[in-house]
């Protein structure tokens, strides 16, 4: 239905229908061009403007600017002509109202505060994608991004994100800044491909090459198995430390990660004849299983059961145990041994090719993803190799310990 020379007015409004066959109607106001009334076949009135784009004419793009609900509980005809007047004022001086206000919801949602926030938009994105490590993610970038925090992301500049790297760098901590020029990237791409930012200014950073010192210095920090001395050293002084010596104890022989062994519970994990290691919790995020050995039960059968449903809970919560730095600190002091905790699973990896297991055996024993095309046509998983290779790991450790097939459990704070 479209009105011409005429006045919009309220009696005109409240009549106004939409005629059959249409599924709306548009009733244009004479005092003010390009303000008007929408109607829909539900009954739904709304003011809009509608103007064209500057720098205007015939073949600018016409474009609209929603002003409000009409009728009763919504905008007055009279408000509605005034914020008309003051767009097309605005139009008049070159302004695009309707980009303006695109834009200002856009900014209202796009400072990092808001995009990286606990259970925000990218949270849930990569939570969504099943990303395993989504809370390191997360941490790492509000961490390392903590002084831009209050920018809108169009806003951020290479050398913003450059100087939060370097500052990373600076303190001592490669590691993070790493992680931080990985995980910003990504972020920054998936702004771009949600509208969040025009482009990404990261695009095409990469690593100055290392010198001949940094790459001493990475070969020298790049973990190491245990010797069979240290093995039995490491094994003896974890009997003293409760849970956490269980854990280290079972990650020997599994080769298992400490965070996928702390999050372990007896009634879901536990099964017959294997461990299981729920998709959430690997870092591959696809379930893995272990198969459990005489030496293993015995390691977990040491655990007092308590009202906890892990295997290995913190004396001190009952909840997943924390403060990894100080209690390796105090395990490497008694057992006089320099290691990591990935060195464990490390250890569990060089033992099994010391003691013959087939290279691709291994690599699923203890977790790892086979490489793609190989990935794509073979799903053979090798149970029984598997239990081969774990069996051989757990005979060779028992025999370090002076443990027997078959003998009493062992126990864990002895």
């Amino acid at each position: 239905m479209t009105t011409q020379g005429h006045k919009l007015t309220e009696s005109a409004i409240t009549k106004a229908t939409v005629p059959a066959g249409k599924d709306k109607a548009w009733l244009w106001d004479t005092t003010v061009a390009g303000f008007g009334l929408r109607v829909l076949t539900s009954g739904s009135k709304t003011f809009w403007f509608q103007y064209r784009a500057p720098p205007g004419g015939r073949t600018a793009p016409t474009r609209m600017v929603k002003i409000g609900p009409a009728g009763e509980g919504g905008t007055s005809l009279d408000n509605a002509r005034k914020t008309a007047k003051k767009l097309a004022g605005q139009v008049a001086d070159g302004k695009d109202p309707a980009a303006e206000r695109k834009e200002a919801k856009r900014r209202a949602s796009a400072t990092l505060r808001i995009l990286l926030a606990p259970g925000g938009d990218y949270e849930r994105h990569l939570r969504r994608r099943n990303i395993v490590n989504t809370k390191v993610i997360m941490s790492g970038l509000t961490r390392g991004l903590v002084k831009l925090m209050a920018k809108d992301v169009t806003d951020l500049t290479r050398q913003d994100l450059v100087g939060a790297i370097e500052r990373l760098e600076d303190k001592g901590k490669p590691g993070a800044a790493k992680d931080l020029r990985k995980f910003a990237r990504t972020f920054l791409d998936w702004c771009v491909n949600t509208g969040r930012a025009h482009s990404n200014v990261l695009a095409g950073l990469r690593s100055p090459k290392r010198s001949r010192a940094e790459r001493l210095a990475a070969a020298a920090n790049g973990g190491r198995a245990l010797s069979d001395d240290e093995i039995r050293r490491v094994w003896q002084a974890a009997g003293d430390l409760g849970s956490f010596g269980g854990v280290v104890r079972l990650g020997l022989l599994t080769g298992l990660r400490r965070g996928e062994l702390a999050r372990l519970e007896r009634e879901r994990d536990l099964r017959a004849d294997r461990i299981v290691v729920q998709a959430a919790h690997a870092k591959t995020g696809e379930q893995h299983e272990v198969p459990l050995t005489e030496l293993m039960r015995q390691v977990i059968a040491g655990e007092a059961v308590t009202t906890s449903p892990l295997i290995f809970p913190s004396p001190v919560t009952g909840g997943r145990i924390k403060g990894w730095t100080k209690l390796v600190a105090r395990l490497q002091q008694s057992s006089r041994v320099d290691f990591t905790m990935h060195d464990l699973r490390r250890t569990a990896r060089t033992l099994m090719s010391r003691l013959g297991v087939l290279e691709d055996i291994a690599e699923l024993a203890i977790g790892h993803v086979r490489a793609d095309l190989i990935a794509r046509y073979n799903f053979d998983q090798a149970w029984d190799g598997r239990c081969d290779a774990f069996g051989r790991v757990s005979a060779h450790i028992a025999t370090l310990i002076g443990a027997r097939e078959g003998a009493a459990v062992i126990p864990l704070r002895g």
